[in-house]
């Protein structure tokens, strides 16, 4: 095989100036200096080539005569017409001469001008290539794997960033809203006067009444009777009854006869006898007037034909006086008991709130509730949290913040809310916290270092809320000791509790702990990666942690008699056979597993011959099955105990399935499988198996939880978006919404599998019920001015549970759970459980359909693949144009600069500065002027010349958006002129629409048979059930409306009255009953 032929090499360019018009000559630097032709400062080799006056050089030969080297060609000289003639310098080092180029003729200026440019640029070019080297196609030689791990791979779709801006740029409409200001706790704001002066008018002088001032008069309204009677009717005749008129009928003479049997039996003892009532004389005429005219018979007529007429009327209003009081208000006294209920309310009431100094500037990365003792929260606060945005600052040192700052981790008690009852130490800033489920006295925390800290805490809150009792003697003594030793520092301080053990720093985790979740005690994980049961005698006590490296570590706690690390037994000090009982009284058990503790098992989150890793933010599992029962105990601390039963399981409830979010949006579902053997390394590791992953989220990913009531469904919330997943679908949620802000963070109901609580960036707490509504949340309430950062729930069970969220300003805040989110029913996991199958059997229908629609129609599938590369092709030309665009002016920009560089200023110019500063200097002297008073004085005048360049600057920005404006005028003063460009929508269906039409209309006869005959095949018949609607309403009823004892009590009491009316006959209903033979039976 020939080997291929060398291009040919490009020929040198050499210029070519010996041309008519031409002509050598040879000067002397007294010549040069006169024409102002000198080497080294008005030419040089590199830019030979100047123009030099014509004067200059008719002067050198008319001063130097036939002496001058220019004199042969004077007459050549006075030909030419310019003023300036194009000389040359002639770099010859082989010369001793200085030779030069004088072109006497337009033509062969311009050919030598040409010449010098070409050559010129040439060498600029070759200079440019020979600094900056061109990039050359790479060979390979093998090593191509190596430069791609350091090359930046996309795995995934453009994520999208969302920039918050502290004032918005574009305006954008905002629909108000009522809002309580009572409700809210930033409702009412004091507005203080800031450096204001009030001048106050004292009153000098007091006002009284005088005698003139009219008296008050009360007045009643109409419907107030004044003499009421009884509830039904009033007439005149009852009101003067009193009196004692026998001509005015009714009870009038019963009433009078009880009235004075009652005054004879008063005792005549009495010294004073109230006075009767005087009666109304005018009042009494004018009733005997009209009675006399009301016994007439024109009258009774006129009365009876009046209610004839009037009849229906008179009973509708009868009847409405019977069932309503229009004139009082029931609502009052419907009340038996005034007490405030809140059962029909999905309203959380504020309880407490845990704020400390030393967490200044500090935001809360993890909350959690103690599993076994009321009312305790262990709170970590951190530096950076990932649900908060990050701003462009300076960026702290790591070193001074690992040595000076601080890393606060603390205990609050929800009945002491002003300091906290345990400051937990620890060498680093602390991501994450967890209690043990299991074990009371276990807290585990993940490091920034990616270290794991255990603390002990046996019997360290009995030791600071334990209250010493003395005798009188001993306080007085106690206080007299303290008094004299003041200067004393205490070295003791039983708040404050060191970490009990700290992980290996060569085995643990490279970057910060993000996550960790507990193991059943019923399972165990071999240091081979195996999952076992353990017997029902021994318990294990296995976490899994999670890191930012893209690992999950499997640690167990288990200390046994004998503590084997690295094969080698600990050794036991022989200087100390036994050690006081005194100080074996607050040892840990758990103390030597400092530095000592290593990783049973790792589990990489990547892909075996892949650099790439999963930046592991949370992952969830199967939680625990634990049972926990109360025990009363008298500690005088206001808090309830618990202690936990560990519900036994099967070996087919282990689970290795794990869900995992990453820091970028990706969910993975993994598993892992295990060795059978040892492979020999210090920390067993297995590339976990995954089964799908999905970018469906827009931001981090916040939250990953189990449904602690179907293990199946697991929340995932990250970005605007939360998501419920099930492990019976793969690739793509069960159910997902976006909001339109962000969300930091999510948890379960503990009551009812269908609720969770999601928090947001706008400070405001969702309540989702599936089960109610799925579109929109059931509640949504405002419980911080700023974002919530996380969610946590209390997991005892109260009589009113408690709920907490941390917020932005390092606050943690307790509220109280309202009642109607704490009712349990066990119908709730069934109802839930139908509503997922539902939706998985329409996810999996839709999915079969699809893949079964694009295999017949393979065409549309490769139709939209075109368009989609066309598309993409489109854009990449795009970029390219703007990459180039970009480079061509950055190229430009580069040759400015360097020609401002390469523009040599010569000895005159120079020279000429210097005199004109000299100048400046000595007019400035003789003028006795102080140049700082100059400058001061001139600057209105600079003022006013910025002033002038700035409206200069606007008028031309105006000029160049006249456009712009003149629509934006139009759009304003004549909105139905502009109307919006209707967008054409990309079809991905092929052009031929005709031919596409008739190819549907001829499958249409085809598909209309085949549906008609599987309508008649698979008749729908429809489950229905009278016992299920009725509880399912009940249910319904019960949720919606907690008055109901109110109202039947109401209505028992009207009972009881005598008040409840028949208004209506009874309606007779007809009842109709579904039987098995499909006929239908009316009963009335």
């Amino acid at each position: 095989m020939t080997s291929p032929q060398p291009q040919p090499r490009r020929k040198r360019f050499i210029p070519k100036y010996e041309v008519e018009g031409v002509y050598k000559v040879v000067l002397e630097e007294e010549t040069q200096i006169q024409i102002e032709m000198v080497i080294g400062t008005h030419i040089n080799a590199q830019y030979p080539w100047n123009l030099v006056s014509k004067a200059k050089i008719i002067e050198s030969i008319d001063v130097g005569g036939e002496l001058s080297e220019l004199f042969p060609i004077k007459e050549q000289i006075e030909a030419y017409t310019d003023e300036f003639i194009l000389m040359g310098y002639i770099a010859d080092e082989s010369n001793d001469v200085d030779e030069f180029y004088v072109c006497c003729t337009t033509e062969a200026r311009d050919h030598c001008k040409q010449q010098s440019d070409r050559f010129i640029k040439r060498q600029e070019k070759k200079l440019e290539k020979a600094v900056q080297k061109k990039p050359r196609p790479w060979k390979s030689l093998g090593s191509e794997v190596e430069i791609l791990e350091l090359l930046p791979v996309n795995t995934r779709p453009l994520m999208e960033m969302e920039i918050k801006a502290k004032f918005p740029k574009d305006y954008q409409p905002v629909s108000f809203k009522i809002r309580d200001s009572d409700g809210a706790r930033d409702g009412y704001i004091e507005l203080t006067p800031y450096r204001q002066r009030f001048n106050n008018v004292y009153r000098s002088r007091v006002d009284c009444g005088s005698q003139a001032a009219p008296s008050k008069c009360h007045r009643s309204a109409q419907t107030e009777l004044r003499y009421p009677q009884n509830m039904w009717t009033q007439s005149i005749a009852d009101a003067l009854g009193k009196v004692g008129d026998i001509e005015a009928g009714g009870d009038t003479s019963i009433g009078g006869a009880a009235e004075q049997e009652h005054i004879e039996d008063k005792s005549s003892d009495d010294d004073e006898e109230e006075d009767k009532e005087l009666p109304d004389e005018v009042g009494l005429a004018a009733y005997r007037t009209a009675l006399k005219c009301m016994r007439r018979a024109s009258y009774i007529k006129t009365i009876n034909n009046f209610l004839t007429t009037k009849k229906n009327e008179m009973d509708s209003i009868v009847e409405l006086n019977t069932v309503m009081d229009m004139y009082c208000n029931d609502y009052p006294n419907l009340v038996v008991e005034k007490t405030i209920d809140i059962y029909d309310s999905m309203t959380f009431e504020e309880y407490v709130c845990f704020t400390d100094v030393r967490a200044k500037d500090k935001y809360i990365s993890s909350a959690v509730f103690h599993p076994m003792w009321s009312g305790i929260v262990a709170i970590c606060y951190s530096d950076g949290s990932p649900s908060v945005m990050k701003t462009p600052s300076t960026r702290p040192d790591p070193i001074q913040r690992a040595v000076y700052g601080l890393n606060p981790v603390m205990i609050w008690s929800h009945i002491d809310s002003l300091i906290p009852k345990l400051y937990l130490e620890s060498p680093r800033e602390v991501k994450v916290l967890s209690f043990c489920p299991f074990d009371e006295n276990i807290l585990i925390g993940g490091c920034i270092n990616g270290q794991i800290v255990i603390w002990d805490l046996t019997n360290k809150l009995e030791n600071v809320e334990k209250v010493e009792i003395l005798s009188e003697t001993r306080e007085k003594y106690h206080i007299a000791m303290n008094a004299h030793m003041g200067w004393m520092k205490s070295v003791q301080d039983n708040a404050v509790v060191q970490a009990t053990a700290l992980s290996n720093l060569m085995t643990s985790h490279y970057g910060p702990v993000t996550a960790i979740n507990w193991l059943s005690p019923n399972f165990m994980i071999t240091p081979t990666g195996k999952a076992n049961i353990m017997n029902d005698q021994k318990k294990s006590m296995m976490f899994l942690t999670g890191s930012e490296d893209g690992n999950i570590l499997i640690w167990n706690l288990s200390v046994e008699n004998v503590v084997l690390f690295d094969g080698k037994k600990v050794k036991k000090s022989k200087r100390v056979l036994k050690r006081p009982s005194g100080l074996l009284v607050d040892v840990s058990p758990y103390k030597v597993l400092d530095r000592n503790l290593q990783p049973t098992y790792k589990i990489i989150l990547g892909i075996a011959g892949q650099p790439q890793i999963l930046s592991l933010q949370t992952f969830a599992m199967n939680a625990p099955l634990i049972k926990y029962i109360y025990i009363p105990r008298n500690t005088g601390s206001g808090r309830k105990y618990f202690n936990c039963e560990i519900v036994s399981q099967s070996e087919d409830e282990i689970s290795t399935i794990l869900y995992c979010g990453s820091q970028h949006g990706e969910l993975r579902r993994i598993t892992w499988e295990g060795h059978e053997f040892n492979t020999g390394e210090v920390v067993n590791s297995e590339y976990c198996e995954i089964k799908f992953r999905c970018c469906i989220h827009d931001g981090i990913i916040s939250c990953t939880q189990r449904n602690p009531f179907i293990n199946h469904l697991t929340l995932t919330v990250g970005g605007k978006i939360f998501a419920i997943w099930s492990d019976k679908l793969l690739d793509r949620p069960l159910i997902w919404k976006k909001r339109p802000y962000r969300l930091t963070d999510g948890a379960w109901s503990l009551y009812k599998p269908s609720l969770l609580f999601v928090a947001t960036s706008e400070g405001d707490l969702e309540t989702w019920d599936l089960l109610l509504r799925s579109d929109k949340p059931i509640s949504i309430q405002t419980l911080s001015g700023t974002m919530l950062t996380g969610v946590s729930l209390h997991t005892l069970p109260l009589v009113k549970n408690i709920i907490g969220v941390s917020d932005i300003n390092g606050s943690f805040r307790m509220f109280l759970d309202p009642p109607i989110f704490m009712i349990e029913n066990s119908l709730y996991i069934g109802r839930m459980d139908g509503m997922i199958l539902r939706e998985l059997k329409v996810m999996q229908s839709f999915i079969s359909w699809q893949e079964e629609w694009m295999k017949n129609n393979p065409h549309i599938l490769l139709e939209i693949k075109r368009k989609e590369g066309a598309l993409l092709a489109e854009k990449e030309e795009q970029r390219r144009k703007q990459r180039e665009e970009e480079e061509k002016r950055l190229e430009e920009e580069a040759e400015a600069r360097r020609q401002q560089k390469l523009r040599v200023v010569g000895p005159e110019e120079r020279w000429q500065k210097i005199i004109q500063k000299l100048i400046e200097r000595t007019i400035a002297v003789k003028k006795r002027i102080n140049r700082a008073e100059l400058i001061e004085h001139e600057k209105p005048l600079r003022e006013l010349e910025s002033q002038r360049l700035e409206k200069e600057r606007r008028m031309l920005e105006i000029m160049k958006n006249q456009n712009t404006i003149f629509n934006d005028t139009v759009a304003i003063l004549f909105p139905e002129a502009i109307k919006k460009q209707e967008k054409v929508q990309k079809s991905l269906l092929s052009d031929d629409k005709e031919g596409l039409k008739k190819e549907y209309l001829q499958d249409y006869e085809y598909l209309k048979t085949t549906a008609l005959n599987t309508v008649r095949d698979n008749p729908y018949k429809v489950k229905f059930s009278w016992e299920g609607t009725l509880a399912e309403g009940k249910e319904r009823r019960q949720a919606l409306n907690a008055n109901e004892d109110y109202i039947s009590m109401h209505r028992m009491r009207i009972a009881e009255e005598g008040r409840e009316p028949q208004l209506f006959s009874p309606i007779k209903v007809k009842r109709v009953e579904p039987v098995s033979s499909g006929a239908e039976i009316a009963k009335e």
